[in-house]
Formats: C-alpha cells, structure tokens, sequence
C-alpha cells in the first residue's frame, strides 16, 4: 500500500503542468470592479449581446473565462443631488438583478463565496455588488446612512469603497483637497458595521490617511479592489509598497487596475492633460464616447506587458496571497494593447505563466484570493 501510495505521489509529481489554457479555464476568475452597471441601468444597454463600445458584455466574459463579475454601484455626484444617492443605488441594482432574471443560464446574482463556487461549476458567470463610495448611502445623517448600509447588504452588497473622488462623512479621499483626511469617528464606527454585515472594507479611491485609519480600524480582510502599485506609476490613487504590505498584514488583498492611465506615468500625464477634463463635466453618454477616442489615440500606448508588471511587483511585495485582478471596465477610456475588454483574461493566465509563477499562484490571483477574503468577511 505505501509503494502504491509512492508511486501515484512520484506520477503527480512528475505529471506536466497545464497547458495555459486549460489552467485559466479550471482557475475561478473574478473580477473585482467594473463600471458597466451604467451602461445598463441609464443607457439601456443589453449586455447579454455583444457590445462594441463596453469593454464588459456576457458574450466577452464568456470568451474570457470570467466566472465572477462585480459590477459597480456607483452614484455619480456630478449627475444626481444627495437626496437621490440611496434610490440610484437600489435602481443599478435593480437593473443587474434584472438582466440576471432575463439571462438565468448565463448569469446569477452571487451572495457569498459557495454561490460564486457553486455558479462557476454551472458555467455560469456570477454577478455580485460592490457600492463605489459611501455617499452612495445619503441622504439622512450617521443613522440613516447605518440603515442603508445594512439594507444594501441584504440586497446583496459584498463591498464598499469608503470614498470615491471626493471626500464624505465616512472619511477623505485621494482625489479632492477637503479638510476630511483620514477617517473619521463615523467612519470607524461604519468600519466596524460592515465587519459585522461580512461587507467587505475596499480602500480604494481613499486618501493616504484614510488608508491607514481604515486598515487599523478592519478587523477582517480589506480588498482595494481597483488600485495599482505607485511604485511603477507614482499617482495617489495607486498603493505605496508600505500600503501592499499592510493590506498584506491584514490578510487582504490588492486588485490591479487594468486602465492605461493606472500603469505608465507618461500615459497618465497625457490623458490627464489631453481626457479628464472632459470626463469631469461627467454625463452625456456623447462625451464619455469622445472620452474614449481621445484616449485611444494617446501614444505610445501602453502593454500587455504593463499590467503584468503591475500584478508582478504587487505578488512580489505584498505576496502572490495577497494579488488579485480589478479591471475598471467600462470605467477607464483605455487599457492596455493585448487587454482591450474581458475576452482577452487568458492573455493575463499566459503572461504570468511566462513569467516564472506557478499554476497555484496564478490561481489565487486569477480569483482565489477575492474567494479567501470573501469568505473571512462571512465568519461572524
């Protein structure tokens, strides 16, 4: 029985790695942000066909190997006045739950990390909710905020971001200059609600301070779900390797963002100087398009082997535990040349395979560990 034993140990061993192929495709692949929750709940986009202006549709994930979406609930506060923050929430919610009921054999709603197991073995694509910024809970004071927090979490919010661009009652943001820096006493106690809901801390978009109130303040596992290394491109709204190492500490995780803009700080200058001026004025849908070609036309554009720069610095600092993938889809003008929408993921699975990682640890970046700290935020 023991040289039986030895035997099979000696053939696995031995055995030849997966093709990348077959490796992407066993590998649960989650995503941890996308915006194109606009493009269907105020555009009326059916993304259950192919779209070519969304870099995100069913038919491009498909062709990605994607098995878990989430989609941003993301309440623009250049386009709607506070006292409608909250309703705008529940209505993108109400519009992904709805192309999920029209669409049941290629996409389910995913409430915990089993449901997202369970769906990915079905073959079909979970969509799961995460609120970009706090404001998104206006309007009413610390109380009423508390409510719509919670009543988020049993529609079936799984994270939030504590800030978007600008600074709010939870605490500051990276991307406006407001007397509100680090988190504040609201903040902490909203902190400690999501631990007990199991609605995970995202600490991307937070200023500095705010970071490492909320890292301190998390007594479970924090994601940033759409946040680079500012080692290789040095803007506030990547991580400090100090901030990969903390995350790291705490059991998170941190997502690389995908856009262009995200990755290489010349490109970054010139679609700041050349773009965001105009995505600032926020809504039409025109403007977002001009957006878009505008950034595309920015050279030299930046590549495949970018974003995998990002992923490798961010596995080698903070560890290949503590890396995931959190594309910014439909949320950033442009991505890299080799990652263009969701249909090209494999590209990431045969890049990093190239580059010396192990199929285990592909697998945990590819979605493992949003698996893990989804899971450890469940426990109560």
């Amino acid at each position: 029985m023991r040289f039986a034993l030895a035997a099979l140990l000696a053939a696995a061993a031995a055995a030849p790695p997966p093709s990348d192929d077959a490796l992407h495709r066993r590998a649960i692949v989650i995503d941890t942000h996308a915006d194109t929750t606009q493009l269907v709940a105020y555009r009326g986009l059916d993304i259950a066909k192919p779209q070519p202006d969304a870099q995100l549709d069913l038919v491009k994930a498909a062709a990605g190997g994607l098995d878990a979406q989430f989609f941003s609930i993301f309440v623009l506060p250049m386009r709607f006045k506070p006292d409608q923050f909250y309703g705008e929430a529940l209505h993108q919610i109400d519009a992904i739950e709805k192309l999920a009921k029209e669409n049941p054999t290629r996409l389910r709603v995913a409430r915990t990390a089993a449901d997202v197991r369970a769906n990915a073995a079905a073959g079909v694509l979970s969509a799961l909710y995460g609120v970009e910024g706090a404001h998104a809970l206006l309007p009413g004071g610390p109380p009423a905020q508390i409510e719509h927090l919670r009543a988020l979490a049993a529609r079936g919010v799984r994270y939030m971001t504590l800030t978007w661009i600008n600074s709010n009652d939870v605490g500051g943001s990276c991307g406006d200059a407001g007397d509100i820096r680090g988190l504040t006493p609201f903040g902490a106690e909203m902190v400690k609600e999501m631990n007990r809901l199991g609605v995970v801390v995202d600490v991307s978009h937070v200023s500095d301070a705010t970071f490492w109130d909320a890292v301190r303040a998390s007594a479970k596992p924090v994601l940033a779900t759409h946040s680079s290394a500012r080692a290789l491109t040095n803007i506030p709204r990547n991580m400090t390797d100090a901030m990969l190492k903390a995350v790291a500490a705490n059991g998170g995780a941190v997502c690389v963002n995908f856009g262009s803009a995200f990755l290489d700080d010349a490109f970054h200058k010139a679609e700041e100087d050349a773009v965001w001026a105009k995505k600032r004025q926020g809504p039409p849908w025109e403007t977002w398009k001009q957006i878009r070609t505008d950034a595309r036309a920015i050279e030299p554009h930046v590549l495949l082997a970018r974003l995998l720069d990002h992923i490798q610095h961010v596995a080698k600092v903070a560890g290949a535990d503590h890396t995931c993938l959190g594309s910014d889809f439909d949320g950033v003008p442009v991505t890299p040349v080799g990652m263009e929408d969701a249909s090209k993921l494999p590209a990431i699975t045969a890049g990093l395979r190239a580059r010396g990682f192990s199929p285990a640890d592909v697998e945990k970046i590819l979605g493992g560990n949003v698996l893990r700290v989804l899971e450890a935020n469940e426990k109560r």
